[in-house]
Parts: structure tokens; sequence; C-alpha cells
């Protein structure tokens, strides 16, 4: 038996998905709840359970992936409402999603991606493969021995560093790159401990003298979304 929870704000949707799953051999709705907040980790104790977030009418999915993800390391999140882009449903893969649709999948999709989450499974189309394929080598990349930040900073953080010097906040950083807002305080705790710096105005400031010198990262700010 999957056992499922359902966190919709919506009332008539999250009771609606629960009828629809109960007639789905094998699968057992244990809670539907409004918030994230709601969620007690007591909910899925036994066997496999799963979980489906609506992050459609959450005002940031990709924190409540995350905060659930830590009451409960290990358990499966499902998003569901992830926008179509490519870099939404990325983001939402990096924060350690277990499967994403939106809102055009139907309910027969819903019961795969939930059968192949409780198996420790991805179900996704060949598109989003391919994307977190290039994801995967973007990554590797950055680490890969060579590059040019291997010795200072990786590319990602290179670029969170030229918005730090732009003077974005977290939450904007958030937005600009579509990562979870954990992902993005861990990439600037990052930067200041591997450049020796205490607080985001120094590592702004080490940003603005690289811009100016280091035509590495010169580079990075003109590929950078909406640099001008």
């Amino acid at each position: 038996m999957i056992q499922i929870v359902i966190i919709a704000p919506a009332r008539f949707y999250r009771e609606g998905l629960a009828v629809a799953l109960e007639d789905a051999n094998g699968f057992g709705v244990v809670a539907t709840l409004a918030r994230p907040e709601d969620f007690d980790p007591e909910f899925a104790v036994r066997g496999r359970a799963v979980v489906l977030l609506d992050v459609a009418d959450l005002a940031d999915g990709l924190d409540a992936v995350a905060r659930l993800r830590q009451r409960s390391p290990g358990l499966p999140i499902i998003a569901l409402g992830v926008c179509e882009h490519e870099a939404d449903i990325i983001a939402y893969a990096e924060i350690g999603t277990a499967g994403f649709l939106t809102r055009n999948h139907s309910i027969a999709e819903l019961v795969r991606t939930v059968e192949s989450a409780a198996n420790g499974e991805l179900h996704c189309s060949p598109r989003v493969a391919a994307a977190l394929s290039r994801r995967v080598t973007e990554l590797s990349d950055e680490f890969r021995p060579g590059s040019p930040h291997a010795d200072l900073l990786s590319r990602r953080e290179a670029e969170v560093a030229v918005l730090l010097e732009q003077g974005l906040s977290n939450q904007e950083i958030v937005r600009r790159l579509c990562i979870a807002l954990p992902t993005v305080k861990n990439h600037v705790h990052n930067i200041l401990d591997k450049l020796g710096l205490r607080c985001r105005a120094a590592a702004a400031a080490w940003a603005r003298q690289q811009r100016l010198d280091h035509s590495v990262l010169r580079s990075t700010l003109q590929e950078m979304p909406g640099r001008r």
C-alpha cells in the first residue's frame, strides 16, 4: 500500500485528488492538508509513503519542498502545478523533488508518477529527462579539474556573486536563477567561506573588482539574463 499525503491550499482540489486516487489500486490517502506547515511526519511512518504538494498556489513552492524534506528526509515529494518552463523543472529537481507534474497532466500520469516515486524512480517525459541530463553535465563541468573556477568559485557561485554585486536579496536571486532559497543560502555561505570574507557586502566588493579585471567573471556577467 502506498500512503499518500495531499497538501493543497484549495479544499476542492485536494479533496478531488483524494477521491480520484482512492480509486487507484494500492493507494491509500492518509491525510489532506491545506498548508505544508500542517504536515506531521507521523502521517507517513508505515510502508511506502509519498507527499503530493500543490506548489502552484504557494508563495514559494521551492522553499515549501525544502522545509518538508528537512522534516522528513528521504520522503518522496511530488510537486503538482509546476510551470512547464525548463528552468522551473530543473529548480525543483535540484531541491530534491521526486517528481513534478504540470496542470496539464492527467490523473493517469499522476498515478504513474506516484508509483515511480514510491519505488525510488523518476517518471518524466523525454524532454524533461534531456533537460535534467544537460543540468547534470553543467554541474559536472563546474567541478571538473582545470575549469576556470575549479580553484575558486564554481560557475553557479560566480553567478550568485555577480548578483550580490548588483545588490539582489536572496529571494531576488531565487527568482533570477530559478533555484531554491536554501540553495542560494548555501552558495552565499560557500562564497564567503572560499574567499575568506565575513559578509555579503565584502563578497559584492570582491565581485565588483573581478568584474573590472577578471575576464572569466566578466564573461559570466555578460551572459547573465537581464544584464545589459
